[in-house]
């Protein structure tokens, strides 16, 4: 079970060892949240997976939510960047949310994990905000100076984009119909940049 009570701020690896030891828990996390999900995975489970103590374990993700949350943000950033500035950006996040989505639902248990706790970590008072997903989406729009339009239409999009899958996760929807909306909300929402290019 994830501790109770307010945890501490996660530890940040600096040396290549500490960095290699994160890429080994978050492994074993997600081969662990594959199988049995977010309520049945422990934390001394994915700790002797991944090779570390369990306080080395805790030192990094104070509860499972920082574990899985940390997942899917890994598993955002690890998905291959296309370059350069597309022909038509929406068209490109578009590709780029719906390889996404269809990513994540391969592993609808792991999927799940992760929206929960993102979600968790999020309606903390004091959690930072982390930018992965929007980051990602205006490189894939090739936008390198964004307005502030920019940041509430990718703001959008990612909420939608979470929401759908949620949705897909607690099995309201499948997997090609989930990956349809994602792409059809993203060309809805980023209606503003068809027009802005196409001037």
């Amino acid at each position: 079970m994830a501790r109770i009570g307010t945890p501490r701020k996660p530890g940040q690896a600096s040396t290549p060892r500490q960095q290699a030891r994160i890429a080994a828990i978050l492994r074993a996390a997600d081969r662990l949240g594959a199988v049995h999900g977010l309520e049945r995975v422990q934390m001394s489970d994915i700790a002797a997976e991944a090779g570390v103590a369990l306080g080395t374990l805790y030192r990094y993700y104070p509860t499972k939510h920082h574990l899985y949350a940390a997942s899917l943000n890994a598993s955002i950033r690890s998905m291959p960047e296309s370059g350069g500035i597309p022909d038509d950006p929406v068209a490109a996040v578009c590709d780029f949310l719906g390889d996404a989505a269809e990513r994540l639902l391969a592993q609808p248990s792991l999927a799940r994990a992760m929206l929960v706790s993102i979600n968790a970590i999020r309606s903390s008072a004091d959690a930072p905000a982390d930018l992965s997903m929007r980051e990602r989406i205006l490189a894939e729009a090739g936008i390198a100076e964004p307005t502030a339009e920019d940041h509430r239409l990718t703001r959008m999009v990612e909420q939608c984009m979470y929401g759908i899958l949620t949705w897909a996760t607690a099995g309201q929807l499948d997997t090609d119909n989930a990956v349809a909306d994602v792409r059809y909300a993203c060309r809805l929402l980023l209606a503003p940049w068809d027009q802005r290019w196409r001037r």
